[in-house]
């Protein structure tokens, strides 16, 4: 007779929160939210300043249209300002920036001494702007025209301190990974943040597109000088890091599913698997860093993210056990429905994404393949690779020049 072993009954266990509490209580407590509706209230009668921060490194000539999607934003413009910051790029980053703000001649562009990373980037600009809020873009990313006023509106409305947006895949139909990311990008800002959101404890908000106000930016500041893990300087899962030392400090994080931008997805598998690695690194260390301060976290969120968190860890010893048992096609098959269920929903919601960012929904089948093989592999080289400092963005090298002298183009907004 088969007997359930320990292992299988603690994945199993773990496995049914997570599932329960992104999928079906998630689901439930956003139906019921309806902070989630206000974020199309009547216009405001006051508009806040917003400085939009992008650090910028080894992104080529995608900061244009990242650049003209700012152009187009439906807000007052005396009240806008946009700074581009190179990280020193090792490319012609910096030459695709100066030609941007020569576009748009109300954009800034500074250029940081030395490389420094997104944090200390984002850190620098907030203490040098007066902005009321801060807006963080990723430096690949188009933004729709009316994100700031949606996020703004959220903000006010649900009385929250950093509000996210939804980020979907601009390149969606480029290779068959970014058809099966696109999928999924569109599963995640569905349904695994929905619990986390009412309890307004989101616990990552995407540097790809999140309002902040500034007061709540300077009062982590202290946290966000010096970042090490066992001694080595960390520069990848800034967003994450973030997120959680404002949720720490009692600040209220929040998502706005009205408010979207859209970023490259890697079409190749090695430039994927390089994310998915800095991704597994981040999840890692947030979560062994983040057990001091467990007692700050709401208490609803605390059982979902301590699950997330253990099931990083015990998920590939469940795949290796059944690869021991010659049982591998089990998670396989388990996946496979998933990813079927979560297709058929895709395609039946997928008209509300702009042509561009749509695809075919049989795509995201895939994910039950490369999803166990990707944690198998990616998250034991995760835990030997912790003291990396590297930004690995597109699978650039960080920048080892000589210190630059900061430049600046274009005028304040």
């Amino acid at each position: 007779m088969y007997s359930i072993s320990v292992l299988e009954w603690l994945f199993g266990l773990l496995v049914l929160i997570v599932f329960v509490n992104r999928y079906v209580l998630g689901t439930m407590l956003r139906l019921g939210d309806r902070r989630t509706e206000l974020a199309s209230s009547p216009e405001p009668t006051h508009y806040p300043s917003v400085a939009i921060v992008v650090p910028v490194f080894c992104e080529g000539d995608s900061v244009i249209k990242t650049a003209d999607s700012f152009a187009a934003l439906d807000y007052p413009r005396d009240k806008l300002t946009v700074v581009f910051i190179d990280d020193c790029s090792t490319d012609d980053t910096y030459e695709h920036l100066k030609t941007a703000v020569r576009r748009h001649p109300w954009m800034r562009l500074r250029q940081n001494p030395h490389n420094m990373g997104k944090r200390l980037g984002i850190k620098q600009a907030v203490l040098d702007i007066e902005s009321e809020l801060i807006m963080s873009v990723d430096s690949d990313v188009i933004v729709e025209s009316n994100v700031v006023r949606r996020l703004v509106a959220h903000m006010r409305s649900s009385s929250a301190d950093a509000v996210g947006g939804c980020v979907f895949v601009s390149n969606a139909n480029a290779t068959w990974l970014t058809r099966m990311q696109a999928v999924k990008y569109w599963v995640g800002y569905q349904f695994l943040k929905n619990l986390e959101n009412r309890f307004d404890h989101v616990m990552c908000l995407s540097g790809c597109l999140t309002l902040y106000k500034r007061e709540a930016l300077l009062a982590v500041d202290e946290h966000l000088e010096n970042r090490t893990f066992l001694g080595d300087e960390v520069k990848y899962g800034e967003d994450r890091f973030l997120t959680r030392k404002l949720v720490e400090a009692g600040y209220r994080t929040r998502l706005c599913f009205d408010a979207r931008c859209y970023t490259k997805a890697p079409p190749t598998m090695p430039t994927y698997l390089n994310q998915q690695l800095r991704w597994r690194r981040s999840n890692i260390i947030d979560f062994l860093t983040a057990i001091p301060n467990l007692n700050k976290f709401n208490a609803a969120v605390l059982i979902h993210y301590m699950s997330l968190g253990m099931l990083l860890f015990f998920y590939p010893l469940f795949i290796i056990s059944k690869m021991l048992e010659a049982k591998f096609a089990i998670p396989i098959l388990l996946h496979a429905l998933m990813v079927s269920i979560f297709a058929f929903a895709y395609e039946l919601k997928k008209n509300e994404l702009p042509e561009f960012a749509r695809t075919n929904g049989i795509w995201f089948l895939s994910m039950a393949a490369v999803f166990p093989v990707v944690y198998l592999t990616m998250t034991p080289l995760a835990l030997f690779t912790l003291g990396t400092t590297s930004w690995e963005t597109r699978g650039a090298k960080p920048a080892n020049a000589a210190p630059l002298q900061p430049a600046l183009a274009g005028t304040g907004g």
